[in-house]
């Protein structure tokens, strides 16, 4: 590993999950929090807590960032008292927030000469440093490759999502609004099915099954998307309108919250009433871009 040492800004719940890799793989691990209790625990398994945050930054190269908002880290960060003492570090800052404050962080960066790279962290505190466990990063691919061998200690499904620092933070929208869609349409499924009493194993056992038609789904929509061509002979929008009206009415005569599948038939409803009721659901699409 190029770095034997690293630091930890923010010893929340999340924080606090991604040292312990460290530790175990061997490396001098300095941990900062503003409540210092926090720090105890992982002290415990060897690594030091730092009297000050200046003393923090002072004791790594390599320094990782998990805050509550970037106006927090910012606040930490951008003291005149502080600058020279990060110039050629590397920071990689997972705390969270949007596009345009991951792109102001590196700005403010390479202004001061500190490699920096923004991330997002896409499972729970307790999957860290595990196989499965999802990160991104974006930023330099020279600042990547010179702390890649480290960060993928946080998980086997570290990804790295190029250049641009926003990368990493726009992706984490789109996939956590993929998430919570999809959550959300399976606790509507399982009220429905609850309403009929049938057994929600059997839903999983279904769902199972039907995983292959969801992700040919989605990736014949994101290469409509591209092509900005939403043609095909499959089902038309107003095929889809016709299954979604038919879902609606479902959910209603079992008398349970049906918000969603409404929310559904009025985009399908947009999508037809802007030209596109003979082309496939793909073209929903055009209710939502800018």
């Amino acid at each position: 590993m190029k770095y034997s040492n690293v630091t930890f800004i923010g010893l929340g719940q999340m924080g606090a999950a991604l040292v312990p890799p460290f530790i175990g793989a061997g490396l001098q691990v300095t941990v900062w929090n503003r409540s210092a209790a926090k720090a105890e625990p992982l002290v415990a398994l060897g690594a030091t807590a730092a009297a000050d945050f200046a003393d923090a930054i002072k004791a790594s190269e390599l320094i990782i960032v998990c805050l509550a908002d970037y106006a927090t880290s910012n606040a930490l960060f951008h003291r005149d008292e502080i600058t020279p003492l990060l110039k050629g570090k590397t920071v990689v800052q997972f705390t969270t927030g949007d596009g345009k404050e991951a792109e102001a962080g590196a700005q403010w960066a390479a202004e001061i000469g500190v490699n920096y790279m923004d991330g997002a962290i896409m499972d729970y505190p307790t999957k860290v440093g595990g196989p499965e466990c999802m990160l991104l990063v974006s930023g330099h691919e020279a600042v990547w490759r010179s702390c890649a061998q480290e960060m993928k200690l946080l998980g086997g499904r570290m990804t790295y999502v190029g250049e641009k620092p926003a990368s990493a933070n726009l992706l984490d929208g789109s996939l956590l609004t993929m998430y919570y869609g999809n959550t959300f349409a399976l606790m509507q499924s399982a009220a429905m099915l609850q309403a009929e009493q049938i057994d929600i194993k059997d839903f999983s056992t279904a769902l199972a099954a039907f995983k292959p038609v969801i992700e040919s789904t989605w990736k014949r929509t994101i290469e409509a998307i591209d092509r900005q061509n939403y043609s095909g002979n499959e089902a038309s929008i107003h095929v889809h309108s016709l299954g979604v009206q038919s879902l609606l009415k479902r959910a209603k005569n079992a008398g349970v919250e049906h918000g969603l599948l409404r929310l559904f038939s009025d985009y399908v409803d947009k999508t037809a009433a802007s030209g596109h009721e003979a082309d496939e659901l793909p073209s929903v699409y055009e209710v939502f871009r800018p």
